[in-house]
This record gives structure tokens, C-alpha cells and sequence, in this order.
């Protein structure tokens, strides 16, 4: 009977262990490279609405209470590569073929019917990581039933914090290191809906970088016409249908390339959520790396894109002058209010539970509505930002006018370099029938340089009136500095000249506008310093420094298309 009863205790123990083993997580591996930890197991079929969560320790886990959730709410079969499949972004599309991730440069791809999880080490991490794998059922309730060697790891991986490095998924072989050295770099925002094809790397973030790490992100880094042209993807899975976006309800969804909610992955718990920047830090990463393995002029960096494109060239490009020299923004929304129709609205289904209050503040402790207030930001800016070239249309019904007017008096008043043309078009018609020297502005946004001065025109006299926000007010087509350029920059420590010009189609003369002298080099002005100032053959006058250092030269007169010398140096 004892011997009975030992065999029979014993089968009982491995029907357990069986039944332990055959749970929903099986097989789990890991393995270590470029700072991060690649999770891989075997799923078993669990019901839609189910999740993974990923634990972390320095020892074996038995007990997930003893261990450190870093992981939550992953979806299953998450070794799918869901960027290949066309029904992730845009309803009414026939599902692809399932894929798996492919997640080392040249290695075969996952079983898509798998489960995948990145973790990026971190510097106080110890030597030895250990993992495992949980389910949580569709209401969220945890089987925490650990069995070492199947969901949980028996002998740990040696990983240690280090640079991320993006994974190669392009045909031939990547551009090598310096592959684009001294070249310009264009970063060129899609619109929209849009997907960029063809996309040759393939990262996941750390927990910065996402609603939690390891989310999966793509973007294109080629050369094309001796650049370095950058195309991310403002594109992020949140593990759900996004109804309460109106376009569709899918998973993959947009953010106008700022970022999104906290907590979006759970509708309900939005409300606890923050808006946080997400995207914007997704693509600070994104450059960051092309600056280091391409190698690029950092004094030639550009901004650009159209729609959604041109709102992130707003709201992204314009915020970093360390980075860019110069934008073109097409049909931007300039700032997230509701006026008109409500710009604000674009943030509420990835940011909010409903319509944005003034109190409702972003991660970085700011409310929502000024951080995306390019008004305001642009009132309040202290240094040089990049040349803006914009394009409006007074009818456009998805980038309400009413924003418009306002930001390019804050441009004018703050004496940033920027010029405007609008019409009367819609937002799929706006710009089409513009002149060929305004079309132009789409290449002549590339001829800044961080490291060269330029000139600010501000109350031009060829400028048009773009009335006071309401569409009916002011002139129905019309532009502000358009044909102003600039050439022969003498940028030296005691002497600065410059020949300002003014050109298009029907321009009448003389053209007179104020100079804001921007980015200097070698001709360093202090607060408040007086100078002299000769325009063309005129006797040299006086002029004062203001109080932040700015140089403004008032009532330049432009005789012709042959321009005027401006020469400003200390003393007479």
C-alpha cells in the first residue's frame, strides 16, 4: 500500500508539473544583444481580450510577488509583426499573411503564433536577469502559476545596458558607419493614415519611449539626392480598437507626432493617464542614431511634411532649433485650440477621454493645450528658431483658420525668420495653383545652415493682410515675405554686411521692410550696444542693440531686384 501510495503521490506531482507546464506560457528564452533582452515563448490559445505581463529578477522567479513587473498588457501572439499586415491600419483591408517579427539583422523571422518582449537593460541593472511570463484573462484577472524552465527562466541571461541599436529588414546590406557623412539630412513627416513603405529598421523602445517598453516601432534612413533622408512612422500599437478615433477604430493609431495617453492601452484608465510625448521621443531617438552611424552635416538638418506632416513640422520641428535650420510646414495646424472648428479635437481620442480642459497637464507638468500652443511658444521663445515656410488654405476644414493670423503676428513680433503664403483653397486643393516662386519654397527650405546668419524681415510692405482669424476677413490670397532672400554674408568680428533682395512676379518698388539680424556668428552684439548702419549709398547712422542682444535695422528700402548692401559695424 505505502508503495502505492508514493507512485500514486508521484503522479499526481507530474500531472500537476504537466498541467503546469502546458499552461498558456511555455518554452520561454532570452537572449542578450546591443543593451536589450529578447524574450521569445510558445502560446497557447487564449481567449481574445487576454494579455502577457513580463517579470524581472535577480534570481530564478518562483513567486511574481518577489518580482518586478516590467511588462503588462502585451497582446497575444505579439511575435506577429503587425506592420505587415494592412487591416492593422486601415479598416476594410484583407489581413495579411501572418509574419513574425524579425528581430536580429539577417535571422529568420518568429513563429508569428508566438509571443515577443524587448526589454532595454538598465544601467543599475545586475549582471544576471531573470524573467517570467504571466497571463491575464480578458477582465484582467492573473494566473500567477510560475514553472521554472517553462514561463519562468532557470538559468537567467547576461545583459548589461548599452546603446539600442535598430534592426536591419531592408534587401542588400545597411549604409555602412559614416555612410552619410557631411551630407544634409531632410526628416520628412507623412501624413495622416500614412505608412511608409519599404521601411528598412525596426527598433523597440525602452520605457520612454512608449505606454510600456518594448514597443515595436519602424523608420526609413536612406540616401537619396546626396542626403540622408529620414522618414519615421507616427504609427503605435495600443493593443485594442480605437473606437473613440473616428477613423476606422484600429490598433495602430496616430498621434499628429506628439504622443498620446499614458494609459491608452485600457479606455477606462485613461482618465488616470497623462499625455506624454511619446512620439516626439521616439524620434529624438531615431535622429540621435542617424547622427551617429550616418554621420551627417549637423549644420544641414531640415523639417518637412504636409498635413499631419506639416503639424509636426509645427509642433516637433519648430521646438528643436538646436536640431534644424530650416522648415516647410503645408496645411499645419499651428496651435491646438478650439476655435473654428476645434484643432483641439485632433488630440482628444489619443490624449483624453473627451474635450481637453486648460487644466489637464502633459508629463511635463504643462498643460496640453499651451505645449501644443505654437502662438504662444512662439511668443515665448528666448533664442533663434528655424526659417518656417508655411502654406494655408482659408477654407481648409480640417485645419481651422482662426489659428492662423495670430501665429504670424506672434512670428512677426518675436522677429523669427519666417514667410507665408495662404489662399482660398480647401485642405486638398490649398497651394495648387500657387505661383512657381512660392512652389519653389518646398527645395528653398534646404539652403539654411545652423552655423550661417540670416536675415528677419518683418512689416514688409509688400506683404498681404491676413485679417483677424475669421475667413471672410482680409485678403483671400495672399503672402507675407514671399520673394525676400538674401546673399554676399560678411559675417566678421567687427563688420557685418549683407545684400538683401525682394523678387517675384508683379512685385512693385521699392520694398521697404525692418532687418532682424538672426544666428550670428562673428559679429557677436551685445545687450543694448550701439553700432552704425549704412544702407546702400546713405550716410551711416546709429542703431542700438535691444535689450536681449537682437539688431534691428528699421525701413530698409529695397530699390529694385538688384537689392541693397547693408553694412553694420562697430563705430563710424
Amino acid at each position: 500500500m505505502r508503495i502505492l501510495r508514493c507512485v500514486s503521490a508521484s503522479l499526481a506531482l507530474l500531472a500537476l508539473n504537466v498541467a503546469h507546464a502546458a499552461g498558456p506560457v511555455s518554452e520561454l528564452k532570452a537572449t542578450a544583444r546591443d543593451g536589450q533582452v529578447f524574450l521569445t515563448w510558445k502560446e497557447t490559445e487564449t481567449p481574445e481580450g487576454a494579455t502577457f505581463n513580463v517579470y524581472l529578477a535577480s534570481s530564478p522567479i518562483s513567486d511574481v510577488a518577489k518580482a518586478a513587473r516590467v511588462g503588462h498588457h502585451i497582446e497575444r501572439h505579439s511575435a506577429r509583426d503587425w506592420w505587415d499586415d494592412p487591416v492593422s491600419f486601415k479598416k476594410g483591408e484583407k489581413p495579411g499573411k501572418p509574419v513574425g517579427f524579425r528581430i536580429q539583422n539577417g535571422g529568420e523571422r518568429l513563429d508569428p503564433a508566438g509571443g515577443l518582449f524587448v526589454h532595454t537593460v538598465r544601467k543599475d541593472a545586475p549582471s544576471k536577469l531573470f524573467f517570467a511570463v504571466t497571463c491575464s484573462d480578458p477582465v484582467g484577472k492573473e494566473d500567477a502559476q510560475i514553472v521554472v524552465g517553462e514561463n519562468s527562466l532557470r538559468d537567467g541571461v547576461v545583459a548589461k545596458a548599452a546603446d539600442i541599436q535598430p534592426i536591419w529588414e531592408g534587401k542588400g546590406a545597411p549604409t555602412p558607419q559614416g555612410g552619410g557623412k557631411d551630407k544634409p539630412l531632410w526628416l520628412n513627416l507623412h501624413a495622416k493614415g500614412g505608412v511608409v513603405a519599404g521601411m528598412e529598421y525596426l527598433v523597440f523602445g525602452d520605457e520612454t519611449m512608449g505606454w510600456r517598453e518594448g514597443l515595436p516601432f519602424k523608420f526609413s534612413a536612406r540616401i537619396e539626392r546626396d542626403e540622408v533622408v529620414v522618414r519615421p512612422t507616427d504609427r503605435v500599437w495600443i493593443n485594442r480598437p480605437h473606437k473613440e478615433a473616428g477613423d476606422g477604430g484600429m490598433p495602430a493609431i496616430w498621434t499628429f507626432w506628439f504622443g498620446y495617453n499614458s494609459k491608452i492601452f485600457d479606455r477606462k484608465l485613461m482618465a488616470e493617464g497623462v499625455p506624454t510625448n511619446y512620439t516626439e521621443r521616439r524620434n529624438l531617438w531615431i535622429l540621435d542614431w542617424v547622427r551617429r552611424h550616418y554621420q551627417p552635416d549637423m549644420n544641414r538638418w531640415y523639417c518637412s511634411g504636409s498635413s499631419m506632416g506639416g503639424c509636426g513640422t509645427v509642433s516637433f520641428g519648430l521646438r528643436h532649433p538646436e536640431l534644424f535650420a530650416g522648415l516647410h510646414a503645408h496645411v499645419p495646424i499651428v496651435s491646438y485650440t478650439y476655435l473654428g472648428k476645434g484643432s483641439a479635437t485632433r488630440l482628444e481620442p489619443s490624449c483624453w477621454t473627451g474635450r481637453i480642459t486648460p487644466e489637464l497637464k502633459t508629463s511635463e507638468g504643462v498643460p496640453l493645450l499651451e505645449r501644443m500652443n505654437g502662438t504662444k511658444f512662439v511668443a515665448e521663445a528666448k533664442g533663434d528658431l528655424p526659417f518656417l515656410f508655411l502654406v494655408h488654405g482659408r477654407q481648409d476644414g480640417s485645419i481651422p483658420w482662426q489659428n492662423n493670423p495670430p501665429f504670424y503676428r506672434a512670428l512677426a513680433k518675436a522677429r523669427q525668420p519666417f514667410a507665408v503664403y495662404w489662399d482660398n483653397g480647401t485642405h486638398a486643393t490649398c497651394g495648387k495653383d500657387a505661383p512657381p516662386d512660392v512652389k519653389a519654397w518646398q527645395e528653398r527650405f534646404r539652403r539654411f545652415r545652423l552655423n550661417e546668419s540670416l536675415p528677419v524681415f518683418t512689416h514688409t510692405s509688400s506683404d498681404r493682410n491676413a485679417g483677424n482669424g475669421d475667413p471672410a476677413d482680409g485678403d483671400i490670397i495672399g503672402w507675407i515675405n514671399r520673394g525676400m532672400d538674401w546673399k554676399d554674408i560678411e559675417d566678421a568680428p567687427d563688420r557685418y554686411a549683407i545684400t538683401v533682395t525682394a523678387d517675384y512676379p508683379g512685385l512693385e518698388y521699392p520694398v521697404r521692410t525692418d532687418i532682424t539680424l538672426r544666428r550670428l556668428q562673428r559679429f557677436k552684439v551685445k545687450s543694448s550696444e550701439s553700432l552704425s548702419v549704412r544702407i546702400g549709398n546713405t550716410a551711416p547712422v546709429s542703431i542700438k542693440a535691444d535689450a536681449l542682444g537682437l539688431l534691428t535695422i528699421p525701413s530698409v528700402s529695397i530699390p529694385s531686384r538688384n537689392g541693397v548692401h547693408v553694412v553694420v559695424q562697430r563705430g563710424f
